[in-house]
């Protein structure tokens, strides 16, 4: 973990923060799904996001990426990354099995729309979470959803630490109990606003 990158940061603070999003993020997962989600906070800190290996060995393999920027004192952004075998897993689970697996243009949508609706739920409740902890008002954008080859995933973030200039980030999965899923879910910050709430 790269806290001791952290200078003069109140590690508690933080560590408080980060959990009570990722928390929200699981428990709105979990609603949504009907089962039983773990929040699993993988690394955070102070600079650029760096790269998640694991997208490299998916190769030409697909993944829904889901970005939901904020802004407000704090200024920053949400990302959902979940895999195809992931996708085809939760339709399966959770939608009717016909749905699930047709072929249809109405099907598809349907699957495509029940997995926007669960980003957007997760989005936002970790937005209000952070808002609250915080005490800021945040105010969340139209999520943008992206379908890319595996391997392109961290080009992507790699993009978007450059455009936001990271100060900030927070690198976590959303882990299934009993159904094996594990899609990440990323953080960055970008803005000052947020230090003096941050800092001892």
């Amino acid at each position: 973990m790269s806290k001791a990158n952290i200078t003069g940061v109140h590690k508690e603070v933080i560590e408080g923060m980060i959990n009570e999003a990722l928390s929200k993020a699981a428990e709105s997962m979990g609603k949504m799904l009907k089962i039983r989600m773990s929040p699993d906070l993988i690394d955070y800190g102070e600079g650029r996001l760096h790269g998640i290996r694991e997208f490299d060995n998916l190769g030409r393999f697909r993944v829904n990426l889901m970005k939901v920027a904020f802004k407000g004192e704090i200024t920053g952004a949400f990302y959902f990354i979940i895999n195809t075998p992931e996708m085809e897993l939760i339709n399966k689970v959770c939608l009717p099995s016909e749905v699930a697996s047709s072929r249809s243009s109405e099907d598809k949508m349907m699957r495509h729309d029940f997995m926007t609706e669960i980003e957007n739920l997760i989005a936002s409740q970790s937005i209000a979470a952070l808002s609250e902890f915080l005490g800021v008002q945040l105010l969340g954008e139209v999520p943008l959803v992206r379908i890319i080859k595996g391997e392109l995933v961290n080009d992507y973030l790699e993009n978007e630490n450059d455009q936001l200039k990271t100060k900030f980030y927070v690198k976590s999965n959303l882990n299934g109990i009993a159904v094996n899923i594990s899609p990440y879910f990323c953080l960055l910050y970008t803005s000052d606003a947020a230090d003096d709430s941050l800092r001892v």
